[in-house]
């Protein structure tokens, strides 16, 4: 069986949990409008429902470790060129924050929400939860590591429901090999896009990790085409008589005909 670990590297981290469904307690609850209310029933319960409650056990939750108000950024990506002042660029363009990632960088405005997640780092300086991904997607840095077979893939993917309200996760797939470095890191990270200000609470599911077979995107896909059955006692098509060409006029009526 397939083991997956987590190890928080960070005082304040919320390690991701197994989401279960409490198939005794919404029992309990059918039983009890059955025997003491009129009318009141339920008639289909979700929690016998296998593929509803696999689909809401499957992978672990992702939860949120503080409590802050996120906004949509606006923000920019540029290059800075040679001997020209990086702030002075990312002034000229309109940002107001400035993120180097990789060669390039990225302004953004409306991002003063992201000093709410600064945090100390193991050295004793600060260090930010928030870094901008460009396009107004934000890597949210979540404070907690984990190890997953070698071989396998992580599936990040918005959790089934009780998702914060504004709060886009695009779906994303990663590699064992990454999953597994990013301990050196500073741990996990998400891809999440505020799509309007949206408050998000400590402890909230924000998202949903999924363990990955790799037949999962080596699967491939083949449709077969079946022809519909003639329907049992139906007549054939009826056979056309040749017409008469005007080479063989055929039969004419009259006192030759029967000559």
């Amino acid at each position: 069986m397939a083991e997956v670990t987590f190890r928080p590297l960070q005082p304040w981290a919320l390690p991701p949990d197994k989401p279960r469904i409490d198939r005794a307690m919404a029992r309990a609850e059918r039983d009890t409008y059955q025997a003491s209310f009129r009318y009141m029933r339920i008639p289909r319960l979700p929690a016998d429902c296998p593929p509803w409650v696999l689909g809401q056990e499957l992978g672990w939750s992702v939860r949120s470790p503080l409590t802050l108000t996120m906004k949509p950024l606006e923000d920019i990506g540029f290059a800075v060129p040679d001997r020209e002042d990086p702030h002075s660029a990312g002034r000229r363009l309109g940002g107001a924050g400035m993120w180097q990632r990789g060669e390039n960088w990225i302004a953004a405005r409306d991002a003063d929400w992201f000093h709410l997640g600064d945090h100390k780092s193991p050295g004793g300086g600060w260090e930010g939860m928030f870094v901008p991904n460009g396009q107004g997607t934000v890597e949210w840095r979540l404070g907690w590591a984990t190890t997953i077979p070698t071989g396998t893939f992580l599936m990040v993917m918005p959790p089934p429901d009780r998702a914060p309200d504004g709060l886009h996760v695009p779906i994303g797939v990663i590699p064992a090999k990454a999953v597994n470095a990013m301990t050196d890191r500073g741990g996990m990270s998400i891809a999440i896009r505020p799509e309007r200000p949206v408050t998000v609470h400590r402890g909230q599911d924000i998202a949903r990790i999924v363990l990955l077979h790799p037949d999962s995107l080596r699967a491939t896909t083949r449709t077969e085409t079946v022809e519909p059955p003639t329907p049992t006692g139906a007549e054939p098509d009826p056979v056309t008589a040749p017409q008469p060409t005007a080479a063989d006029p055929g039969p004419t009526a009259g006192p030759e005909a029967g000559r």
